[in-house]
């Protein structure tokens, strides 16, 4: 229940707070994303023939090849969501530098150590489980450190919630739990 838990407020939650980020991060004077990835120099492919996005990702921002119509921010997932913060927002890179686990001595509450936070956590916990265990004690240290990272969000975003939504998650994850 411990790994479901997590896996579910990483997914809903953190997954939230990304989008909010980068929907508050576009670089001017684009007034969404899609734009700002077609006004970039960043292209969905690089310079060695490697796509920065995957097919699903890229038919995920722009469903429609002919780029009438775009995908809707709401069913960007987290490694998605990193990659345009990464590349596209005005987020500034954690002291460490992106791809690194931000620092905690002192600690970094920057946006950029945040996302970064979240894809570490989210690569630990749900893609790279081998058995899909977290025992009591790594749960609450994940726990108390994904509720650390909403908190520095929500202070340089100027927002709330995200603490109502994690305790929201994680009361719905045990009520399934328990009716089964």
């Amino acid at each position: 229940m411990n790994h479901a838990r997590l896996c579910v407020v990483l997914v809903t939650v953190c997954g939230n707070a990304m989008r909010d980020i980068l929907s508050t991060h576009v670089p001017a004077p684009h007034t969404d994303i899609h734009q700002a990835i077609l006004a970039s120099k960043w292209k969905l492919t690089s310079t060695q023939g490697r796509p920065h996005l995957n097919k699903d990702q890229t038919k995920l921002v722009f469903p429609d090849p002919q780029g009438r119509t775009t995908g809707q921010v709401d069913q960007f997932d987290i490694s998605l969501l990193y990659t345009l913060i990464r590349n596209i927002s005005t987020v500034t890179a954690p002291v460490t530098g992106w791809g690194y686990e931000p620092q905690d001595q002192p600690r970094d509450t920057s946006l950029g150590a945040s996302v970064e936070r979240i894809r570490f956590y989210r690569n630990h916990i749900i893609g790279h489980s081998m058995d899909g265990k977290i025992s009591q004690q790594d749960f609450d240290d994940y726990w108390n450190k994904i509720d650390d990272v909403l908190d520095d969000i929500e202070i340089k975003l100027g927002t709330q919630g995200y603490r109502a939504q994690l305790e929201k998650q994680n009361t719905h994850v045990i009520s399934v739990y328990q009716a089964c």
